[in-house]
């Protein structure tokens, strides 16, 4: 008997010595993120690997234009002149060396050029990192919009299906008393199990939205997040003002921004190309050594440039790039005229959305919920029918799903706005 006490002594006490190794040594878990909108935000843009990538490309283009009108390499050369024949026939004696250093260089004005052109591709690829970072955030926001409607939705369903319970049980009591039909009992159940399903689907969808959530910011599909979100708060109509708002968009917009740094790149090259008409030139300095010593050393200068005989490729090319620069020139007034075409719409949906979810929230869900328990009231009574009931729930639900609605469609088209304007409100 002892010795089963010693032996379970024993073992309660390895166990208690396991117990904090085993806790120490398993891995945490991760946490949820996702509280706001903003922490999603930051999370791309710290781990999206679209937007990394648009980072290297503009970190690119920067270092291009850096780089770009400096002068080509020189050129060494050495030349081995009046080589004679030994007595077998092979090369002898040197009897001039000489030793050269040539510099190319541009027209004036050419580098002045290539360092525009390539100044103006760095901005066009900031613009495009700009674009890329808009277009990460107004997918976020939209799907954090929706993540947000999908658990409202799920909490409404639950307070119907709650409601409904109330209702079963009312038309059994009523069935058994003889007051009502089978028919008032099952279909109170049936719009119960209804809503039972409704609620089974919100749950899936809300998953397939988490799992896009985390794919924006390089999360696996299953990474934890945040169950209950916080919308954000929509601007005042003071802060909508369209004209305040073009006048931001059309300077902080990213796909105008692109396609000014393109007119501009056009433009350079234009200037460029007539450039084309003038030769580089090509300077040269030597050093001249006799081997021989009769013959005293020496030195050579020489100036080499191209001769512009070649008109039609230089006409063509003078051609292509002023209908190149004609050619931005239209893409930007269409994207002028689309951005605030796109503008003065985003906002009259923004205030559409804003005016229904007002309306809705002060005046058609109160008084749809006073009537449902009005009816209740009268169905429990037998002064009111089945199908009452069951309307007034209908309508409630119908103007619940309107809410959410209005709401999701305004934080949509805030983020629309947003990404219009280049910055947040």
């Amino acid at each position: 008997m002892r010795w089963h006490v010693v032996v379970g002594s024993l073992l309660a006490a390895a166990l208690l010595w396991s117990g904090p190794l085993q806790a120490a040594e398993s891995p945490a878990k991760e946490q949820p993120v996702g509280a706001s909108v903003e922490e999603w935000l930051d999370l791309a843009r710290r781990m999206s690997p679209e937007r990394a990538a648009a980072a290297l490309e503009a970190d690119a283009a920067a270092a291009r234009a850096d780089g770009a009108g400096t002068l080509p390499d020189p050129k060494f050369t050495i030349t081995l002149d009046d080589i004679s024949k030994n007595r077998n026939g092979l090369p002898g004696r040197v009897a001039v060396e000489k030793y050269t250093l040539q510099q190319e260089l541009p027209w004036w004005g050419k580098r002045d050029l290539q360092r525009g052109m390539a100044a103006a591709e760095s901005r066009e690829a900031q613009g495009k990192l700009a674009d890329v970072e808009a277009d990460i955030a107004l997918r976020i926001k939209t799907a954090y919009a929706d993540y947000h409607r999908v658990h409202l939705s799920m909490d409404q369903t639950q307070e119907l299906i709650q409601i409904m319970r109330v209702l079963v049980k009312i038309a059994q009591l009523r069935y058994a008393q003889g007051m009502a039909g089978q028919l008032e009992a099952t279909s109170a159940e049936a719009e119960r199990g209804a809503l039972d399903v409704e609620l089974v689907r919100l749950g899936k969808e809300r998953s397939r939205i988490r799992a896009r959530l985390n794919a924006l910011v390089n999360r696996k599909p299953d990474a934890p997040v945040v169950e209950h979100p916080h919308l954000r708060s929509l601007p005042t109509r003071e802060t909508l003002n369209d004209s305040v708002l073009l006048e931001k968009a059309l300077e902080r917009n990213p796909g105008l921004a692109m396609v000014r740094a393109r007119t501009v790149v056009a433009e350079q090259d234009q200037r460029l190309a007539g450039k084309a008409w003038y030769p580089d030139v090509n300077l040269g300095f030597g050093l001249v050594q006799r081997r021989n010593s009769e013959e005293q050393n020496g030195f050579e200068a020489m100036v080499e440039f191209n001769l512009p005989i070649q008109w039609q490729g230089r006409k063509a090319r003078e051609q292509e790039t002023s209908a190149k620069v004609r050619a931005n020139r239209e893409q930007l007034a269409a994207e002028q005229l689309r951005v605030d075409a796109s503008l003065r719409e985003t906002l009259l949906a923004l205030e559409e959305a804003q005016e229904v979810a007002h309306v809705t929230t002060e005046t058609l869900l109160p008084q749809t919920r006073l009537a449902l328990q009005s009816a209740i009231k009268g169905y429990q009574t037998g002064g009111t029918e089945s199908v009452a009931v069951l309307g007034a729930v209908q309508r409630l639900k119908k103007f619940q799903i309107d809410l959410l609605k209005a709401q999701f469609e305004a934080q949509v088209r805030l983020a629309e706005l947003e990404r219009l304007i280049g910055g947040e409100l």
